[in-house]
């Protein structure tokens, strides 16, 4: 993963929070997008649905970051080293 340099503890805080927040509402509106319009649903609607999905990730990846920078590592990873 590229490294993003964010020097504050307090703002790699606030991108894992805010990340984590945009993450959450994107999945929340894809579940409720595709529940809304299962078997109905046309090419711009499966845009959508991408779209929605797109920023779901994006809200992964900045919770990625600020763990990264905070340097926050998985259990197995800890354990390893």
């Amino acid at each position: 993963m590229k490294h993003v340099p964010v020097r504050s503890r307090s703002g790699n805080r606030a991108l894992a929070i805010l990340g984590a927040l945009y993450a959450l509402g994107s999945i929340t509106v894809l579940i409720w997008f595709v529940a809304d319009v299962w078997g109905a649903a046309a090419v711009v609607d499966l845009l959508l649905q991408l779209a929605v999905a797109a920023s779901a990730a994006g809200g992964i990846w900045f919770c990625a970051i600020a763990l990264q920078n905070l340097g926050v590592r998985p259990r197995h990873q800890a354990v390893h080293k």
